[in-house]
């Protein structure tokens, strides 16, 4: 599966590669270097005429939600490690996997707005960025929310630098909640078919549920719901969620996303702690788990699980698994 989708993104990838700048940190080696640590071979970075300047590691994964305008602000950090600059490619997709124009802004300087649904840069060693997605371009005053995903490639001069890159995204609705809440990319890789979290609800106390869809073919997912007594007290299907489109010739694009509150899917559950599971049969997706507890959020630890029928054997043993848990940190007042 990590070849299968290391091949995916190499190939979206490499258009990108003439839009990254050339001009300031130099993120790339003169001859290819060894990513074989990433499963990977090496790509060349063009310069605007087309010519080849080097060659990058790479790494890439998806955002799977967004939040832009409507009272709330998203924001995407990275640094580049002290080992070597690197270069940053994020580009941004709606719902449905279509592209999105947002209206952005760099470490809140003014002078870099910009609209559009790529921002490229490089970053100096040690050298840290913030990039605010305000809200769609065309949105006045940014009164209403937009949603979607983020699809981020960092190349490197060197495996090691890549592998050191963890980018991280941030939810607020300041000042109306005070609270942030960051998530981790999810890494090309880290697809898997079943995914569980644990979360609470209750009165002032809720759970929501954000799934991509990293496959090929348009899925629902079944919701399952767990007590704790671990009695399924209630399940759901997902709307269908559009899958990776074939671009041509070997290249596919961003699958859809869908994002919604537990109690929307499955009204009526009771008050305690739950366990809940996104099986989408033997189709890959990513998910992402947010508690909100009154005045505080958090990312939820998501992990890979089994459906019935699957050996927990089969799920370990599966490619790729070795890191496949995602997690956040949170803020509360």
């Amino acid at each position: 599966m990590k070849t299968f989708y290391a091949f995916i993104f190499i190939v979206l990838g490499v258009p990108l590669l003439y839009g990254q700048p050339t001009n300031g940190p130099v993120y790339w080696s003169a001859t290819a270097p060894d990513c074989s640590s990433l499963s990977e071979s090496a790509v060349p970075i063009k310069n605007a005429a087309g010519s080849t300047v080097g060659y990058s590691c790479y790494v890439s994964g998806t955002f799977l939600w967004l939040a832009a305008g409507g009272g709330w602000s998203t924001s995407v950090r990275v640094a580049a490690p002290a080992s070597a600059p690197i270069g940053v490619n994020y580009t941004f997709y709606d719902p449905s996997g279509k592209n999105l124009n947002l209206d952005t802004m760099v470490n809140g300087v003014q002078s870099s707005f910009a609209s559009g649904n790529v921002v490229s840069f490089a970053l100096n060693a040690d050298q840290p960025s913030e990039v605010e997605l305000l809200g769609a371009t065309g949105n006045s005053g940014y009164t209403a929310t937009t949603t979607g995903s983020v699809f981020g490639i960092v190349y490197c001069p060197d495996a090691l630098t890549c592998i050191n890159v963890l980018p991280q995204l941030i939810y607020s609705a300041l000042p109306g909640q005070p609270w942030s809440v960051s998530v981790p990319l999810s890494f090309d890789g880290t697809e898997w078919t079943q995914w569980s979290a644990v979360g609470i609800n209750g009165s002032g106390q809720s759970v929501a549920l954000a799934i991509y869809n990293a496959d090929l073919t348009a899925a629902t997912y079944k919701i399952s719901v767990f007590d704790s007594a671990g009695n399924m007290i209630g399940s759901a299907v997902t709307p269908s969620i559009p899958p990776r489109p074939n671009m041509g010739n070997g290249t596919y694009g961003q699958g859809g996303t869908y994002g919604v509150f537990l109690s929307q899917l499955i009204p009526g559950l009771p008050q305690g702690v739950l366990k809940v599971v996104v099986d989408g049969g033997s189709l890959n997706s990513v998910v992402e788990v947010l508690q909100f507890n009154g005045p505080s959020a958090t990312a939820l630890q998501v992990a890979y699980d089994s459906s019935p029928g699957v050996t927990a054997k089969a799920v370990f043993g599966a490619p790729g698994n070795r890191s496949r848990l995602t997690h956040g940190t949170s803020a509360s007042r």
